[in-house]
């Protein structure tokens, strides 16, 4: 038994491990443009307004933008939970876009996307007022 085992570790190692290559090209996933604008308060600031509105490129192509239409209201509901727990002095930040896109990526594929992924969220509006 013990030597199956071993057998069956050299083989998945020699083979590359047990992930599958995608067998889509990046260049043809998807954007997902259907969110629309994100109008949150920050935390701790009831008289100020943070809007926001974003694209995900989605792979595989067409089974990621399926899931992510699919899950669209759970989208948009971890996104204004997610930015309205931004302080006022964080979304003055300089680098805001950069970290807002690194955690709206981060949290799609660990709270919404389960087969698909976004591999990449672009910020086309924002504004605090």
């Amino acid at each position: 038994m013990r030597r199956g085992a071993s057998l069956l570790a050299l083989l998945l190692i020699a083979t590359g491990g047990c992930a599958a290559t995608p067998r889509y090209d990046k260049a043809d996933c998807q954007t997902y443009t259907e969110i629309g604008l994100v109008r949150v308060n920050p935390a701790g600031a009831l008289d100020r307004h943070f809007s926001l509105e974003a694209v995900f490129k989605v792979c595989p192509p067409d089974e990621g933008l399926e899931e992510i239409q699919r899950k669209r209201i759970e989208l948009k509901h971890n996104l204004l939970s997610l930015l309205s727990s931004k302080s006022e002095e964080e979304l003055k930040d300089p680098l805001r876009a950069e970290k807002l896109r690194s955690e709206i990526l981060l949290m799609a594929n660990e709270k919404v996307l389960k087969r698909g992924r976004v591999i990449d969220v672009f910020i086309t509006s924002m504004e605090l007022e």
